[in-house]
């Protein structure tokens, strides 16, 4: 039987643009969530449900003989600071009893389960660095952080032992900075300042900035975003202990996003009210990303002038 994909969280920006993405190259997709799908594609099979539920992953494995994951099910960081028993349960607990049932999967069916996992360059801490490679200093500071560091090391583990016995687990994942899309704003992360500063200029509304003007954070177009999964998924083999890749297409400060967006829209006007749990957060975070090994396995290139990628991102 031909191995088809599972893709949690698929409602969220990155799932729903994976999955659009995998069923247009002809992947068979299963696709599963809490809520209903905002928009159908006939092809794929929808199940309504937690990825806390166990029973309900396991007997997904078994059905439909799943031989790629791609995990977008997760609390982002500020809504995993809100309620951190959720952010255990979801981003910690359930993401590794999906890792599990891939393992398992692999094992007993003699094959293996490659399986895509979207870290963030929350995992970084104490303090801001620039140029952070995937080796620098890890000691996260947010729940958030914690959740996604200790899932690329469960994952990273699991992939090694799979290694010596050549069936199990092939386990991949990408240091997301923040995330721009040109057709929808995010909210419950820490970078999602800059979205919605982009969307409030070009609607000629105020913007309200929980940041301090010098914060400056590494940030990923949403396209660049969905075909490195894709780039990084369609590897036949990376050779590598590392799991886990840094990305990165420019880096600014919040005054240079807003300088920029006041020459395109003048009439948009900001403020500040500093937010200390957004501030705090951000002040641990890279202010950039050593993208070598990204372009070393998959040619990831990124942008060189801030201004050209925001010129892409507010001309979509």
């Amino acid at each position: 039987m031909k191995g088809r994909i599972l893709i949690t969280g698929y409602n969220g920006e990155l799932g729903s643009k994976t999955l659009k993405e995998l069923v247009s190259i002809g992947k068979s997709v299963i696709a599963l969530d809490i809520n209903d799908p905002k928009e159908k594609i006939h092809s794929v099979k929808y199940i309504k449900d937690t990825i806390a539920n166990k029973q309900l992953i396991n007997s997904i494995f078994n059905d439909y003989h799943i031989s790629e994951v791609y995990h977008f099910a997760a609390l982002l960081s500020q809504t995993a600071a809100q309620n951190p028993e959720l952010a255990f349960e979801i981003n910690e607990k359930a993401s590794k009893n999906l890792i599990d049932c891939s393992y398992n999967f692999g094992i007993k069916n003699n094959c293996i389960t490659r399986f895509f996992f979207p870290s963030s360059i929350a995992v970084y801490g104490p303090r801001k660095i620039e140029n952070a490679s995937e080796q620098d200093i890890i000691k996260p500071t947010t729940i958030y952080g914690n959740n996604k560091l200790i899932i690329e090391q469960y994952g990273s583990k699991l992939h090694e032992q799979s290694l010596f016995k050549k069936i199990g687990l092939d386990f991949r994942s990408i240091r997301f900075p923040g995330v721009i899309s040109y057709d929808t704003v995010p909210c419950g992360g820490t970078t999602d300042y800059a979205p919605q500063m982009i969307n409030n200029a070009k609607k000629g509304e105020k913007f309200e900035c929980k940041l301090s003007p010098n914060t400056e954070l590494p940030f990923i177009g949403i396209d660049k975003t969905i075909s490195s999964i894709i780039d990084i998924m369609d590897l036949e083999i990376i050779e590598s202990k590392l799991r886990a890749f840094n990305v990165q297409e420019a880096n600014f400060s919040v005054t240079e996003l807003s300088d920029f967006l006041l020459q395109k829209f003048p009439s948009f006007q900001i403020t500040y009210n500093e937010n200390k749990s957004f501030q705090s957060v951000a002040d641990t975070w890279p202010s950039s990303l050593n993208c070598k090994r990204a372009n070393k396995f998959w040619n990831f290139s990124k942008e060189k002038d801030f201004e050209v990628f925001l010129e892409k991102i507010i001309n979509k």
